[in-house]
């Protein structure tokens, strides 16, 4: 497109031209920062979007910090909304909230805080990535077969976009197809406007004045502090503290080993040593010492064992279960279990006391780590918990259709609370097969990301889990969308006695997977982003007074005005 097309569509009332700035990890559009430019240059507000492909929190950071390196490197504004488009079916993933809360995260520690979600009602998981902004933020695709200004669709959300085939005017240089879109609640242009581009200046350097008190000798000293603005990656060549302020005596936050690197925001001098400054995942700053005056200060800590960390990056399969820790170290607290048959993608190995541990970087943005060799250890983290039963995990995938009720259960165990269930008809994808007790359970990853358990077989107890109800209840395996038209309370069962565990309002949508009739009453059954089942009534009006509502109708109906689209987006 020229700057000529770009002047079109101003003069054609459109508002906001959203730009592809990136893809994956590795690819950047190399007409983005020219078509933002020259949209600028028209008068039109400029947006991002980045095509999404991750399916892992890992590389969910990996293609956010692609995204960030072209706009930090092109200085564009941290004031720009930001779109994740989440459409490829390689993005499906029942962790597919977390992962994109990684993309966010670490778009957030470049400083870029303004998020949007672009989708539409075929992604798989759509509900769960619009989660991650709420509906107001969502810019939704779906085609009308002829769009008609008085016949809006998804007025609930930020911004749809109805047409993949609009065309510039006669005359245009250029002739191909634009997608066009109507804002509805201003998303679009909470942004930078044609500020896109921000200029940086060469006078960045402040001093500030520090006063520290010691008490113990009831005198003040005063220590100066020059902080600089400078940006760029840093690369680790030893381990190295992450401080909470620029200060060898503050709270040690975390560590950055030989081999990381960080992105910084400015540097600061204080005594005459050098420190840079970051934002983390948190939004908090944070601080990395890498030259100091005296070389005392960079001596490791005093200790009997030697600790070396190779980076080296890969996939691991577990071959038995193993505990996660916060440290290399057997007596850190555990903080979650692999078992046999899992995989680890690991940027690290380190060795200490005879022992190889695998370090990884966990959805919360802290590194974990994982034991894979040491005979002194290994026996004592491998063994079962003390049972008189014996428990076997064979790492198998498939999908399994329920044949009757069944609850879902915390851990392999009857008396285990229960988080949910499932129905006569419901299926679902697991990742191994565990036996205990002559038993037969099925686990499964659920959408909060932890390991759930349904029995399948095992004479003693599947009576009690696919028990009916003492009420009379009637459920068919059906699917679809439901619109609602009034407030609705969300139930755990198909019950009016059941728990209220949520609302859903009027323009709401769900898509539910069976309808239940239970004592005259229709229920629409639904799984939940827990791997629960919910049921919602929908409201059942009697033949006759249906007939007179439709003769009220006809009663009342008026002509309306025509409604006129308002600013377009391409």
């Amino acid at each position: 497109m020229t700057q000529s097309d770009f002047n079109k569509l101003k003069a054609a009332g459109v508002k906001t031209v959203i730009v592809k700035s990136t893809e994956g990890t590795d690819y950047t559009n190399p007409a983005a920062l020219n078509q933002a430019k020259m949209a600028n240059k028209a008068g039109l507000n400029v947006d991002f979007y980045h095509y999404a492909t991750f399916s892992t929190a890992d590389a969910a950071k990996s293609e956010a910090t692609n995204m960030a390196g072209f706009l930090v490197k092109n200085n564009v504004s941290t004031k720009v909304l930001l779109f994740a488009d989440m459409e490829d079916s390689s993005s499906y993933s029942v962790n597919a909230t977390a992962n994109l809360n990684a993309f966010w995260s670490t778009l957030d520690s470049f400083g870029y805080k303004n998020h949007g979600v672009y989708t539409s009602n075929s992604y798989l998981y759509r509900d769960a990535v619009v989660k991650t902004v709420g509906q107001s933020r969502v810019w939704r695709a779906q085609y009308p077969y002829t769009p008609s200004a008085n016949n809006l669709w998804n007025t609930n959300d930020g911004a749809w976009q109805f047409s993949d085939t609009a065309l510039l005017p006669s005359g245009s240089d250029y002739t191909g197809y634009i997608d066009v879109s109507i804002d509805y609640n201003g998303l679009t242009e909470d942004s930078a406007g044609t500020n896109t581009f921000v200029t940086t200046t060469s006078s960045n350097d402040t001093t500030t004045s520090e006063v520290t008190t010691d008490t113990s000798a009831t005198t003040n000293t005063s220590t100066s502090s020059t902080t600089k603005k400078a940006s760029g990656w840093y690369t680790f060549t030893k381990n190295t503290a992450i401080k909470s302020a620029a200060s060898d005596s503050a709270k040690t936050v975390g560590t950055y080993s030989k081999g990381n690197r960080v992105y910084y925001n400015a540097e600061v001098t204080t005594n005459g040593e050098t420190w840079l400054r970051y934002l983390s995942y948190s939004g908090s700053e944070h601080f990395v010492k890498i030259a100091a005056a005296k070389t005392t200060t960079t001596k490791p800590a005093a200790s009997t064992s030697k600790t070396v960390t190779k980076n080296e990056t890969g996939t691991y399969k577990f071959t038995k279960t193993t505990a996660i820790k916060g440290s290399v170290s057997d007596s850190a607290k555990t903080l979650g279990t692999y078992y046999k048959g899992d995989t680890v993608y690991y940027n690290a190995k380190v060795t200490k006391n005879g022992e190889t541990w695998l370090r990884y970087l966990s959805y919360s943005g802290a590194q974990h780590y994982v034991k894979i060799s040491g005979a002194a250890t290994s026996t004592t983290t491998t063994k079962p918990a003390t049972s008189s039963s014996k428990t076997v995990t064979k790492a198998e995938t498939g999908t399994y259709k329920f044949t009757g009720t069944t609850a879902i259960k915390g851990s392999v165990n009857d008396s285990a609370k229960t988080l949910g269930t499932y129905y006569k008809g419901d299926t679902v994808y697991y990742n191994a097969k565990v036996t205990k007790n002559g038993q037969t359970w099925l686990r499964y990853l659920s959408y909060s990301g932890a390991q759930h358990y349904v029995k399948i077989s095992g004479a003693a107890t599947t009576t009690t889990t696919s028990s009916k109800s003492t009420a009379s209840a009637k459920t068919v395996a059906q699917t679809g969308t439901y619109k609602f038209a009034k407030t609705t309370a969300i139930k755990s069962s198909a019950s009016d006695a059941a728990s209220t565990v949520g609302t859903y309002y009027k323009g709401n949508t769900v898509n539910y997977n069976a309808k239940v009739t239970t004592n005259g009453q229709t229920w629409l059954r639904y799984t939940s982003y827990s791997g629960a089942q919910r049921s919602v009534a929908v409201l059942q009006r009697p033949r006759h007074l249906q007939q007179v509502r439709r003769r009220r109708l006809l009663v009342r109906t008026r002509l309306r005005p025509q409604r006129t689209f308002g600013p377009l987006l391409v």
